[in-house]
C-alpha cells in the first residue's frame, strides 16, 4: 500500500496511555454535547454512529448510553485496552465495535453520524482527502458530521503529518451540507504537553434527507 495512506506510527506520537489517565473521568467535550443537542433538536433517533479517535472512550460510552450503535476506531493499541475495560458490563456494550486501526484505511460503516473531536487532523494530508470523500459518501440523508480539526495557525502547524486547514477549506469540506454550526478558536490555551497557540473549527453538519434534497 502506498506510504501516503498510512498515518504516521502512534508511538511518534504523545505518550496516548498517559493522556488517557489523564482525561479519564472528564465530562463529555462541549463539541459532542452540542453536536448531541443538534441531534435532539433535529428529531434523528439513535441509529449507527461512527467515532474516530475514540481515545479515552468517553464519549463512545455517552453514544452507547444514548441509543447508539457504534463502530469506534482508533489507532492507539492503548486506546482499546481502555474502552475495553470502561464498557465491559455497560449497558448495551453489544452495540459497540472496537476497531483498532488507522482512520485512513477504517472501512466505514454507512451512518447517521461521525464524531471525531481532536483527531482528523492526525491523518496525513494525502490520506486525509480520500478520507474525507469516503466520510462524504457514507454519510446517510439526514445525517450529522460533528467534527473538529486544526487550523493552519495553530502551534503544531507545518508538520507534514498531519492536516491543517483555513477556513475557506472547511467550507468546501462541508460543500453540499447544511451548516449547523461552524466556530472558530483561535487564542493561546493549554494542552497535555504544555501551552500552545490553538487554532481550531469545530463543525456540525448534516447532509439533506431526500425529502428536502
Amino acid at each position: 500500500m502506498p506510504d501516503e495512506l498510512h498515518q504516521p506510527d502512534i508511538e511518534d506520537r504523545p505518550d496516548w496511555a498517559a493522556y488517557y489517565r489523564h482525561t479519564l473521568g472528564r465530562e463529555p467535550r462541549p463539541l459532542f454535547v452540542k453536536g448531541m443537542a443538534a441531534l435532539e433538536a433535529a428529531g434523528i433517533a439513535p441509529g449507527q454512529a461512527v467515532e474516530i479517535g475514540y481515545g479515552d472512550g468517553t464519549e463512545t460510552l455517552a453514544l452507547l448510553a444514548a441509543g447508539w450503535t457504534v463502530v469506534a476506531v482508533d489507532a492507539a493499541p492503548q486506546a482499546a485496552q481502555v474502552l475495553r475495560g470502561r464498557a465491559e458490563g455497560a449497558a448495551h456494550a453489544d452495540r459497540l465495535e472496537i476497531r483498532t486501526e488507522s482512520a485512513d484505511v477504517a472501512s466505514l460503516p454507512p451512518f447517521d453520524l461521525l464524531y471525531a473531536g481532536y483527531a482528523l487532523s492526525f491523518i496525513r494530508p494525502a490520506a486525509f482527502r480520500r478520507f474525507w470523500r469516503r466520510v462524504r459518501s457514507q454519510l446517510r440523508p439526514g445525517g450529522f458530521l460533528v467534527v473538529n480539526v486544526f487550523g493552519v495557525r495553530d502551534t503544531w502547524a507545518g508538520d507534514p503529518d498531519m492536516t491543517f486547514v483555513a477556513r475557506d477549506e472547511v467550507f468546501r469540506m462541508v460543500q453540499g451540507l447544511e451548516v449547523v454550526a461552524l466556530d472558530e478558536e483561535d487564542q493561546d490555551g493549554d494542552s497535555f504537553s504544555g501551552p500552545k497557540h490553538w487554532h481550531l473549527f469545530d463543525v456540525i453538519a448534516r447532509r439533506p434527507d431526500a425529502m428536502s434534497a
